[in-house]
């Protein structure tokens, strides 16, 4: 087995149609590629996974399903359970419950982002075919990690809801069909860069110090970013992951392939920059946060004050709109409403511009619960869109901490888990910046990895496991300039453009020309209103509290609050007129009741107009006595306002006064009919919102029974199969067999039974004892009857009425599970092996009786030396009877065998021990024995062997035996 960690771990998404992409992907898995793959999928929690076999097909490496604790083994694969969401640990995987808190369970998304925090570079993932955005998020975990990641191409794809989710980031490696990304994965998880220590990328950053440099050279004379101040060790994994994908050698030869390509920049770009973030990252963090300086902050700010929050490195956006979000929520406890931005930058364009839209997928439903979904979020379609109120705080901006200046008089600074990619001189820099930014007692927010390193005397710690800090003292000494911040150098070109001369203040001539325009004004111009449209005074020019009074209570700046009734109607008339015409409109000889006299007023009203003599919006209004008259206006208009023109102007008032409350009476109803509107529209939205989460969980639940039947489909295919091979197998074997039931009623037969049983095809599904059988007598009842009481098998011969011989076994028919279904009872034709065996028997009493019959004493001795028959005549000369002879061996001391001179025969030489010894036949050989009597007799004996028929040993002899005179 290989070492713990000396293989790759490949996470495989797939959802709806992915069982053909799976079978494709696992069909083209080479025996020797040295991964592990787990498989997740959306499951019904209601019926049994089948993948396990379907799998098991396709691939020669073992398919398991994950159990918890499970270690991970090279050339294996793990499914996930069913209602079980997949973690991986160490290189174990462990299952934990699915939580339906949420309207959606992502389990793809769960376990890639285990993945790519336990594998880090060495974690590989793949999205599959499947309908939504599930593996999204997950992906980002992975490439962010510096690991591979993998999609299927739309085309081969059944659905390509969650790869086209997956490819939108543009974070995936390779867009492919199934088939073509197991190739590909072969070639590149290959390549010797790929897998190597922390330790040999300081010494490739030492021996290629120079190349590398090139390489970044290139990148910010493209792409404008200097990535310099990023630790080596991060630059040379990303490079290398670069050259491994590229299929290149060398660094060198990476770095000439960068000058020829301005793509391949920009992807080494993307990958440097690690925009790795989600909602809510690590929630607990964030609820401290809550607690501890948000808290603080609003409960310190006075009204007057505009709270101001950096949120650095804020990639695409997710973390600068949770801040938001914690600040609205914390509002909402305390009851008060303040000013709050967030100033959320990022160095990559491309990021700021996406977080700016505030368009998420509906994966992000792992990271925000279900209140905040409702509350700061619209759903459409399968995307999530940050609500107006949220969107309002954030500001985003392109700004690069290394080069461009800090912000200032900031409240708080997150940024979370960028400090740990740069050199340590460098993050000290950057930690010098954010100092400068924080206002005292203001506080700052690090990822947990990360530390203020020198500054720690500067700052006080809230929490040590968040590292949430509070600025305690400011330095009198720190300038913006000490922070990426270049020295400005004077442009001397725009001062020669603009010489100083212009700009330089002659105090004594625009006095005098004030002085003029003074005198003009008050001698030759008449008492004179500015006004705009809304008849709101701007400016007066001369006394004119003549004509004007302040009204008591609440001061209006409305013209016609001023002037007195005589002439009110006059001014409200002629500014309509004049908006209306665009000329100069005058009234003359308007009566002015001041006491017990009556004054004489022209009123003239002039637009004024701008540069190019278009309207500016604002009036004229010019009042003048008879008796101050100094010019005559243009367009005059005489006209005289007597009582009954007044009492009228009135009546029109009084009646305008009448149709603006019922107008104001109107429109309230229309208020009040548009709140009861609103608040069934919110009824609706609501309605909306719960039918949207039901359709999610329909499609959630589709998907599911969709992964179900692809399976079920897949393993009716097979059952058809075997179907097919069974009833070929049934309908073409020489044996007859019968299937019963319980209730002994006939479920399946194959022709041959026809010869002992006469079954049709209609007498399927009838009771086997309805039918007629070509067998005698109710033997075949009871034994059925007893096999399926006892379970004990019943073997025996039987003849039809034919006379044709068959060999019969009832068996009880038994499921997988060992569970008695029934009775099976087979058939097999021993016909020809009967006459067979008659046939021997009849040669074989032929024999017996030629040899009984014969007049010379015959004997057959066996391979032991035991005699294994005799005849009569033999009996008669040993002078015994049979049954004593064949209990006797040749060698057995009851003979009594002497040679011609009475000595004993050594058993070495009797005739059998030399036909056992030789392979020959003996002939003539004399012996003596002893006959029970006492009488001694002479024997002639002559004997052959006997040979096996299947292996030409011997087996016995054969003796012919002749009592000498």
């Amino acid at each position: 087995m290989e070492a713990k960690g000396s293989f790759r771990i490949v996470g495989i998404g797939a959802s709806a149609g992915g069982l053909e992409a799976l079978e494709e992907f696992f069909r083209a898995v080479p025996d020797d590629l040295q991964l592990a793959f787990v498989v997740v999928q959306h499951l019904s929690p209601d019926y049994k996974s089948l993948m396990v076999e379907l799998l098991s097909k396709y691939t020669s490496m073992e398919v398991k399903r994950a159990e918890d604790g499970m270690e991970v083994e090279v050339s294996h694969v793990y499914l996930i359970p069913p209602r079980k969401n997949l973690k991986i640990y160490h290189g174990k995987l462990f299952l934990t419950e699915q939580d339906h808190s949420h309207s959606l369970n992502l389990p793809i998304d769960i376990f890639l982002r285990s993945l790519a925090e336990d594998q880090k570079e060495r974690s590989i993932g793949i999205i599959l075919s499947g309908t939504g955005s599930d593996g999204t998020l997950g992906i980002r975990a992975v490439k962010g990690a510096g690991g591979l990641v993998f999609a299927q191409d739309n085309i081969s794809a059944k659905f390509d809801g969650m790869p086209r989710s997956a490819s939108a980031t543009g974070m995936v490696d390779y867009v492919l069909p199934p088939k073509d990304i197991t190739h590909e994965l072969a070639r590149i998880i290959q390549h010797p860069l790929l897998d190597h220590s922390l330790e040999k990328d300081d010494e490739i950053a030492k021996q290629h110090s120079t190349v590398i440099a090139k390489i970044l050279s290139r990148i910010r004379d493209v792409v404008g970013v200097d990535f310099s101040a990023y630790k080596d060790s991060t630059v040379i994994r990303r490079i290398e992951r670069r050259i491994g994908i590229n299929q290149l050698d060398s660094t060198e030869e990476y770095a000439a392939y960068l000058e020829s390509s301005t793509k391949e920049v920009h992807v080494l770009y993307k990958d440097l920059l690690i925009g790795v973030t989600r909602f809510f990252r690590d929630t607990e963090a964030f609820d401290r946060l809550k607690e501890t300086a948000v808290q603080d902050l609003l409960k310190e700010k006075q009204d007057s004050q505009q709270l101001r929050l950096w949120c650095m490195a804020c990639s695409t956006g997710e973390e600068a709109y949770s801040l938001a979000i914690l600040f609205y929520e914390k509002m909402q406890e305390l009851d008060i409403d303040y000013d709050v931005k967030i100033f959320a930058t990022d160095i990559d364009r491309e990021s700021i511009e996406y977080a700016g839209l505030g368009v998420y997928p509906e994966s992000i439903v792992t990271d925000v619960n279900q209140e905040r979904l409702q509350k700061f979020f619209t759903k459409k379609d399968n995307t999530f869109h940050i609500n107006p109120e949220i969107r309002r705080m954030v500001i985003f901006a392109n700004h690069n901490v290394m080069q461009d200046p800090p912000f200032s008089a900031i409240d708080m600074v997150t940024c979370r888990n960028m400090l740990i990619y740069l050199k340590p001189e460098v993050q000290q820099r950057v930690l010098g910046a954010f100092h400068f930014s924080i206002k005292k007692t203001g506080y700052l927010f690090l990822g947990s990895s990360e530390t203020v390193g020198e500054l720690s005397g500067s700052f006080a710690y809230i929490d040590t496991k968040w590292k949430i800090y509070q600025c305690k003292q400011k330095s009198q000494q720190s300038r913006v300039s000490d922070y990426f911040v270049p020295p400005l150098q004077p442009n001397k070109k725009k001062r020669e453009r603009f010489p100083e001369k212009i700009y330089t203040r002659k105090s004594g001539n625009d006095d005098i020309l004030e002085s003029a325009y003074d005198f003009l004004v008050h001698e030759y111009v008449p008492p004179t209103l500015l006004i705009d449209r809304n008849l709101s005074l701007i400016h007066v020019c001369r006394e004119a509290s003549d004509f004007m009074k302040i009204p008591t209570g609440k001061i209006s700046l409305n013209v016609l609050d001023m002037l007195p009734h005589g002439i009110k109607a006059a001014v409200s008339t002629a500014v309509h007129k004049a908006l209306k015409e665009d000329s100069p409109i005058t009234y003359r000889d308007l009566s002015l009741q001041d006491g017990q006299s009556i004054r004489y007023i022209d009123l003239s009203v002039r637009p004024v107009l701008d540069r190019r003599n278009n309207p500016a919006g604002y009036f004229l209004v010019m009042l003048e006595d008879h008796a101050g008259r100094t010019f005559k206006p243009e367009g005059q208009e005489k006209t005289t306002f007597d009582d009954q023109q007044n009492k009228m102007i009135a009546d029109l008032e009084q009646e305008l006064q009448f149709t603006k409350e019922n107008l104001q009476a109107t429109i309230e109803e229309l208020e009040t009919s548009n709140e009861e509107l609103q608040a069934t529209n919110e009824e609706l939205i609501a309605s909306n919102e719960e039918l949207q989460s039901t359709n999610e969980e329909l499609q959630s639940v589709n998907e599911e029974l969709y992964t179900v039947n692809a399976e079920y489909q897949n393993k009716i295919e097979e059952l058809s199969e075997a179907n097919n091979d069974v009833k070929n197998f049934l309908n073409n074997t020489d044996i007859g067999m019968v299937f019963l039931d319980k209730e002994f009623k006939i479920r399946k037969y194959t022709p041959a039974v026809t010869e002992v049983i006469n079954i049709m095809e209609m007498d399927v599904g009838r009771p086997i004892e309805h039918i007629t059988r070509n067998i005698a007598g109710q033997e075949f009842m009871d034994d059925v009857n007893r096999v399926l009481m006892s379970l004990v098998p019943v073997e025996k011969e039987i003849a039809t009425k034919n006379g044709k011989w068959f060999l019969m076994k009832i068996l009880p028919y038994r499921t997988v599970n060992n569970v008695v279904e029934g009775i099976v009872i087979t058939f097999l034709d021993t016909d020809e092996k009967k006459r067979f065996e008659e046939k021997l028997e009849q040669e074989r009493d032929l024999l017996m009786r030629i040899l009984e019959n014969s007049p010379i004493a015959k004997t057959m001795v066996d391979q032991q030396g035991n005699i294994v028959f005799t005849n009569q005549k033999a009996a008669e000369v040993f002078g015994i009877d049979r049954d004593e002879i064949l209990q006797r061996g040749f060698s057995d001391r009851g003979w009594k065998i002497t040679d011609s001179e009475g000595y004993e025969i050594p058993v070495e030489e009797l005739p059998f021990s030399k036909i056992m010894q030789t392979h020959k036949p003996v002939y003539d050989y004399t012996h003596s024995i002893e006959k029970p009597d006492g009488s001694k007799i002479n024997l002639r004996i002559s004997g052959a062997p006997l040979f096996s028929e299947t292996n030409g040993d011997v087996e016995g002899a054969v003796f012919s035996i002749q009592q000498e005179k």
